[in-house]
């Protein structure tokens, strides 16, 4: 019985050495098929999402698209523009037969730089913004007419501060704070698979409002009297 017992148990080791050394060899292959499984399932999922993706795309009007785009980009830019803020709010207030006797930027920072964090930034505005002060005197209807016109008007402005003092008979003078809006491009793109968020109806609104905005031409911009004359400007005060 001994002897049988004995003579069994060297198959048995051998037969164990095998599945052994068959587990060891096996089991890098069975890792990396199971790792091509998961692979394959993920580049399956990226497809399906990127062939969404351009399904979308291709259901966009790109003139339409890119006449959005321009036109977003004029009412908001992506840089601080003091050169642009300073004229339209000056034209603007000159078209309508008012005196400007100050006008001037105290945190300007650094002038036309896209990545550029504003100076001061109030924790209930969504958007980084150029601060203007600004002294005119005029009647009071083209007052109230340069209020409306100058939140209608490229760039993106917004009266935030306001005291009129009456100086004489038909004749007053306001002290006003504007902020004029930017905001800088993203400094990194979204994942090449994310989905593209469609546009919303208040997103829709918005751009309705903005698309009956007053524009200034880039032609009086580039003329050398750009800068309307008249009145104490001070483009870079501190």
């Amino acid at each position: 019985m001994i002897k049988k017992e004995k003579s069994l148990l060297l198959p048995i080791i051998i037969l164990a050495l095998v599945i052994l050394s068959g587990i060891f060899l096996l089991k890098p292959k069975i890792v990396n098929i199971l790792e091509a499984r998961r692979t394959i399932n993920q580049n399956k999922q990226t497809l399906a999402t990127l062939t969404k993706k351009v399904a979308t795309l291709e259901g966009l009007s790109k003139p339409e698209l890119t006449d959005k785009v321009d036109l977003v980009l004029k009412i908001l830019p992506s840089e601080k523009d003091v050169p642009q803020t300073m004229f339209v709010i000056k034209k603007v207030a000159l078209n309508n037969g008012l005196v400007v006797s100050e006008l001037d930027m105290p945190e300007v920072g650094e002038i036309a730089s896209g990545s550029a964090t504003p100076a001061k930034t109030d924790n209930k505005e969504v958007l980084p913004s150029l601060s203007v002060n600004l002294t005119l005197s005029g009647g009071r209807l083209q007052i109230i007419n340069f209020l409306k016109q100058i939140e209608t008007t490229s760039p993106l402005m917004k009266v935030s501060g306001l005291v009129i003092n009456q100086k004489g008979e038909g004749l007053d003078e306001a002290m006003i704070n504007i902020k004029s809006y930017y905001l800088s491009f993203p400094k990194t793109i979204g994942k090449f698979e994310q989905q593209i968020t469609p546009v919303t109806t208040q997103e829709e609104k918005i751009f309705d409002k903005i698309y009956n905005f007053s524009l200034i031409s880039e032609e009086e911009m580039a003329t050398p009297s750009a800068l309307p004359a008249g009145g104490k400007s001070n483009l870079f005060s501190y």
